[in-house]
């Protein structure tokens, strides 16, 4: 339901102190933001650091409107997972939608997760998904008519993911029969090479390393770094899996149409500026993460050589191939989304290890 928005100079009832009102009250606006996740994930941290400051700075420009936000990120509403629910729900009237756990109801989204091997360029991977979005009106039209939303801009925090293991690994042989954590998106990648998967989230992931729930987790170097995940885990196999969309910027529906144009247009006008901060916090944290962690932890890093990276590539399904599959079956162009996404990676020549549209 749509939420009460509150006058900063607020009307009496009486009429002798409506007629005295000055007709320039700035109106304030209440409005909460949820996230399972803390700062310390990138795109939480860009909601609140950037984002908000952004819209606030728009609005100042007229002095119409002033948004009151409540930053109810860390669990203080959901738990990690439970954000698109809220936000549906009218929980929190706006949030970031962790899209990767979410592939049964947003499954447009999990494209960058049917090609891995692709690339590590988080610019261009989340512009890519922006334009997959403003191309296919299939993506929007999820989000408002199933789910209650309406999404303002999409982004990822992963630019190269990697294997992070108490025990080192030099080649995908040895990962065979070892329990590996990760995203539900990202099980297909490692149990195709023998791995026993284990759904997880960056929030659990420190205990469960350090308990061995699993041996090994596939991260990210900004993720691993903030997270001290290196910790229980200090060994990084890299065999530049590249990089993953994963996040929606989204408001509650209902919420939306309540609002002034002019609060919406700021809203959206902002939005860029999300990508754009999560973007540098995730690249600055890649570098500073793995240095965080060789000073702190001893991490090594291992390279693939480009034959066991082909070779890892090699040994998955097709990926992209049944996903494009799936999706045609639904009713939703995934053969043409897929063509359109491996189009933007040659464009853009990026090192791409199988062309998954291809298969």
């Amino acid at each position: 339901m749509p939420r009460t928005r509150n006058l900063a100079i607020a009307a009496a009832a009486a009429v002798t102190a409506l007629a005295t009102t000055p007709a320039s009250s700035q109106e304030t606006i209440n409005l909460t933001a949820i996230s399972g996740y803390p700062a310390a994930a990138t795109w939480a941290g860009a909601m609140v650091d950037e984002y908000m400051p952004a819209v606030d700075a728009i609005l100042a420009k007229t002095g119409k409107y002033k948004i009151e936000w409540n930053k109810a990120i860390a669990g203080q509403v959901v738990k990690p997972r439970g954000e698109l629910e809220g936000v549906e729900n009218g929980l929190g009237d706006l949030g970031v939608i962790v899209t990767a756990f979410h592939a049964d109801k947003v499954p447009l989204y999990d494209v960058s997760f049917k090609t891995p091997f692709t690339s590590s360029d988080l610019g261009l991977i989340s512009a890519t998904t922006q334009k997959m979005i403003d191309t296919f009106p299939q993506y929007n039209e999820t989000w408002r008519e199933d789910l209650n939303q309406v999404p303002l801009a999409a982004t990822g925090a992963v630019d190269n993911y990697m294997l992070w293991s108490a025990k080192k690994v030099t080649d995908i042989a040895q990962v065979k029969g070892m329990k590996v954590g990760a995203a539900g998106p990202n099980l297909p990648w490692v149990t195709a090479i023998g791995a026993a998967g284990v759904q997880t989230n960056l929030a659990d992931a420190y205990n469960s390393l350090s308990t061995g729930i699993y041996e090994a987790m596939i991260v990210w170097r900004q993720g691993a770094g903030a997270f001290k995940l290196c910790e229980p885990a200090p060994f990084a196999y890299d065999a530049t899996l590249g990089g993953v969309n994963g996040f929606s910027l989204n408001v509650n529906r209902d919420v939306w149409e309540s609002l002034p144009e002019e609060v919406q247009k700021a809203m959206q006008a902002a939005a860029p500026t999300w990508v754009a901060k999560n973007v540098e916090r995730v690249n600055a944290g890649a570098a500073s993460g793995v240095e965080s962690c060789k000073k702190n932890f001893g991490t090594e890093v291992t390279e693939a050589t480009t034959e066991q990276r082909n070779a890892w590539a090699a040994a998955l399904p097709p990926l992209g191939k049944e996903w494009a599959e799936q999706r045609n079956a639904a009713g939703q162009p995934g053969t043409e989304i897929l063509k359109a996404w491996m189009d933007e990676m040659r464009a853009n020549n990026q090192p791409i290890a199988r062309h998954w549209d291809r298969d």
